[in-house]
């Protein structure tokens, strides 16, 4: 036998479902944990002789599916954040004039007409991110993100035909609807394959990308402002970040796994340790998507807290995706290509801390502390930037690259603190596309932050920001307090879980007392 607190079971790899006697109040409850069978198919991973191909199946698996999901969401923030650079590009000019922009007649588009631009995105973004999860659910992941893919990168295309405000407007939420199938189930999707203490690195091999399209984005549009020819540069800049995608996508199709249980991409001892990962901490049969759960979930207090977590940092993200050329042009670089160029330093700086997070918080298991620390750096920032004389504009270049870098680096442990929490498939499914879709209301707001009329200083959207950091900082540390005083009272009523024993989520989820929260 062995004694785990309240909990009393017979050696690991024959419990089944396990018993407890709850002393305080006397009654015997199932803990359901998986079944034998299914603790027996985990054993390969403690299983000393198997270390090696356990390793060589996760480089595999790292080698497939990393590199790809990068590539995806390089191309993927790159056409979402190429509107800023081809407004220095001419678009947002009159389409009369030699630019040949989408304005009318020789009039360029206004300050509010440039925000809506850069709003309606986010609306087709958000109204298809729960769709964009379930279809992941429902249809083989490498053909939903074939299809998506290849079907933004066509309306990135369709943007190079665009004569008007009201043309530039579908597009944009065209491609918003796209992004929104795709972007926020690829977080889903990496759950399959990995488990909970790998996911941060992982989500920011997803997410990481974010930075590098910034930085790329205005190299790629640099190089289109020197290029001579009688197309009009912006409508060059699209051509170039679209075509690649779309053949990208179709790859796809062969290249991807499809999920642990049902796949061809892996031999059949891969296939087996495929299999124990997937169920090493939690077992879920994974049928039909159960409504149960869908109910469970949208009535679900993490759901909310998580989702507010990122409303306020997706108006972050949104304002300098939106943005960053244009502060970055009012602090001295006044030309567009100089002030393109100039935005890359901060996205390299994002994605090096980016990284750093990512690893230090799957090491240390903990999300909430690491946004919190990221969030006030960005909130102090902000403020100096509010407050700091017109003529400081050095200063105030170094404050928006530390800014930017701390804004970028909570995503990956936000995304994947949200996944984590969700206790099966359905859930999971479900959650991450409300999650993403609650959150990406912020990005709207975010994409009024920084109107051309407050130039050069822009003390109002810096204020906002710093408004954004603090939110963000104080609901992670609250969350992540309340999460772990959850865990205490589930040890301290139940005892704590068996290690190596996964826990049976098929039924109640992440509300199986033996289900522990990342915190």
């Amino acid at each position: 036998m062995v004694d785990k607190g309240n909990v009393h079971v017979e050696d690991a790899p024959n419990n089944g479902a396990v018993n407890t006697i709850d002393e305080e109040y006397g009654e015997k409850k199932d803990l359901q944990y998986a079944s034998e069978e299914i603790q027996q198919q985990t054993q390969v991973l403690d299983s000393p002789e198997n270390l090696e191909r356990i390793r060589r199946y996760l480089w595999k698996l790292d080698y497939i599916i990393l590199p790809t999901i990068s590539a995806l969401y390089f191309f993927e923030y790159l056409d979402r954040g190429n509107i800023a650079n081809a407004k220095l590009l001419g678009i947002a000019n009159g389409h009369d004039t030699k630019l040949d922009g989408v304005g009318s007649g020789t009039t360029a588009l206004n300050a509010t007409q440039w925000e809506t631009v850069i709003m309606i995105f986010y609306v087709g973004l958000i109204l298809f991110q729960v769709p964009g999860c379930i279809g992941y659910r429902i249809f083989s992941p490498s053909k939903w993100i074939a299809f998506t893919v290849c079907s933004w990168c066509v309306v990135v295309l369709f943007q190079c035909l665009c004569s008007s405000y009201g043309g530039l407007l579908a597009c944009r939420i065209l491609l918003g609807t796209f992004e929104g199938l795709f972007g926020t189930g690829i977080v889903y999707y990496l759950s399959l394959w990995y488990r909970r203490d790998e996911m941060g690195l992982r989500v920011f091999w997803f997410l990481g990308p974010t930075a590098i399209a910034g930085a790329f984005g205005g190299l790629i549009s640099y190089g289109c402002g020197k290029i001579a020819s009688s197309i009009p540069k912006w409508k060059i800049l699209f051509l170039i970040e679209g075509l690649p995608g779309f053949c990208l996508g179709a790859f796809c199709l062969y290249w991807l796994p499809d999920r642990p249980l049902k796949n061809s991409r892996f031999t059949k001892d891969e296939k087996v340790i495929a299999k124990a990962r997937y169920y090493h901490e939690s077992f879920d049969r994974a049928g039909a998507i159960s409504w149960k759960h869908a109910r469970l979930t949208a009535t679900d207090w993490k759901l909310y807290a998580q989702a507010a977590i990122y409303l306020p940092t997706a108006a972050l993200l949104s304002s300098i995706s939106g943005f960053l050329p244009s502060i970055v042009q009012d602090l001295g670089y006044k030309s567009p290509t100089s002030a393109n160029l100039m935005t890359v330093p901060p996205y390299a700086c994002a994605f090096a801390l980016m990284f750093t997070t990512s690893w230090t918080s799957d090491r240390f298991k903990e999300r909430g502390i690491h946004i919190t620390i990221l969030a006030s750096i960005a909130a102090i920032c902000y403020v100096c930037l509010a407050t700091l004389s017109e003529d400081q504009l050095h200063a105030k270049y170094g404050l928006m690259c530390i800014a930017v870098s701390c804004v970028y680096s909570t995503y990956p442990p936000s995304h994947a603190w949200a996944a984590n929490n969700f206790g099966n498939e359905t859930k999971r499914a479900i959650g991450m596309g409300m999650y993403t879709a609650i959150g990406n209301m912020g990005s709207i707001a975010g994409s009024f932050f920084y109107p051309s009329t407050e130039a050069p200083l822009f003390r109002k959207g810096h204020w906002l920001c710093f408004a954004m950091s603090v939110a963000t900082a104080v609901i992670s540390l609250s969350n992540s307090l309340v999460l772990r005083a959850v865990n205490k009272r589930r040890d301290r009523l139940y005892g704590k879980p068996l290690e190596g024993v996964p826990v049976d989520v098929s039924e109640d989820a992440d509300k199986n007392k033996m289900f522990r929260f990342i915190t």
